[in-house]
Order: structure tokens, then sequence, then C-alpha cells
């Protein structure tokens, strides 16, 4: 039997326990439905139950809240409701038996490809290797680049520094220049305010003496 077979045969048996369990709770007398309401296999199904008076039961699929059996009696409700996880589970084993052999030459055409890719991956690993091995040698050459090529960076960066505080000083020299332009706009701006005021006083002194020259004559 393949590995999908006993796939198969754990599934079905799981499935024939679950019914069988409620088969004989069933037979025997005095079962607890509000208990069977809550078994693993009906986890995608609702029940409730309705006022008085006829305190009618309904079972409701949770996933398209569509309503699956109505009964005033719990047992004829959960008996339909099992009808149909029959029949579901039925077809999800349909579909899997009739995709074992599909599944089968895949698995068998895998494992010829495993085999030839084992003895090319082999291959490459030596391929690898010798890359690692001239890698080394490069890394050996590399460094010793590196260190040159530090020492240098380490002499760009004492002049950098000391172009750095020069770039500091003139920085702190425009920052000066500006806040001096801007004290000017400032006064600028108030020596034109002061210009604007005096031209309408002289404009407001000149009405005023036109005003009074009128009144003398």
């Amino acid at each position: 039997m393949t590995k999908f077979g006993k796939l198969l045969a754990v599934f079905i048996a799981a499935a024939s326990l679950a019914f069988a369990g409620f088969a004989i709770a069933t037979v025997f007398g005095g079962p607890d439905w509000l208990q069977m309401t809550q078994a693993g296999y009906l986890d995608y199904y609702k029940f409730t139950q309705g006022p008085a008076p006829d305190f009618t039961w309904t079972a409701t699929r949770i996933a398209d809240g569509q309503t699956v059996a109505t009964s005033k009696r719990l047992p004829e409700v959960l008996s339909k409701v099992l009808d149909e996880v029959a029949t579901r589970q039925q077809t999800e084993l349909q579909t899997l038996t009739e995709r074992e052999p599909i599944l089968q030459t895949r698995v068998e055409s895998l494992e010829k490809a495993k085999a030839s890719d084992e003895a090319a991956l082999v291959e490459y690993e030596t391929q690898l290797r010798a890359r690692l091995a001239a890698t080394r040698v490069q890394e050996a050459e590399l460094a010793t680049k590196i260190i040159a090529a530090t020492n240098e960076a380490q002499k760009l960066e004492n002049v950098t520094e000391a172009r750095r505080e020069d770039v500091i000083r003139l920085q702190q020299q425009i920052n000066e220049l500006r806040a001096d332009e801007f004290r000017l706009v400032a006064v600028q701006t108030q020596l034109q305010n002061l210009l604007i005021q005096f031209q309408g006083d002289q404009i407001r002194a000149k009405a005023r003496q036109q005003s009074l020259q009128n009144q003398l004559q």
C-alpha cells in the first residue's frame, strides 16, 4: 500500500469511528443530544433553539449561514446534519481516491528526478569546493589591499577632519552674516513704514493748510 493509500485508510477509519459512536449512543438510549452538537466533526455547524412555544431547533452552516435542517426535535436535526457530513466526506474520499494514481505517478517521477539531482549535486559540490579554494586565495590578496586602503583612508580622514573644522567656522560666519542681514531688513522695513507714515502726515498737513487758507478767503 502506498503512503497516500495509508493516509486514506486512516481518514476513513476515523470517520467511521465518529459515526459509530453516534450510532451506539442512539441505540442504547439516553444520549446527550446537546453534547453531541459539540462533537469535533460538527464544528462547521451552529445549532440554535428558537423561542416558545415551539422551541424549534435549527442547524446552519457557519461558512455560508445556510440552513441545513429545522425541527422541533434535536435528534432529527442532528440526523440531517450528519447525513450532509457523511455525503461531504464521501465526496472528499472519492476525490482523494481518484487523485491517488496521479499523485503516485508524480511521486515516482520525483523519486527518479531525485536520483538524478543527487548525482548533479555531488558534481556541483566538487565545483563549489574548487571555487571556495580559489576564493580564499583571492580573500588573502584582498585583505592586503584592504589594509593598504585603510591606511590611506585614515590619512584622508585626518585631512577631512581639518577641512570639516574650517567648514564649521565658515558656516558660523555665514550664520552671523545672515543674522545681520535679517536685522538690516527689519530696520529697513521700519524705516519704510516711518517714511510711509511721514508721507501721510505731509499729505494731511497740506490738506489742513489748504483748508485754513480757504477759510481765510
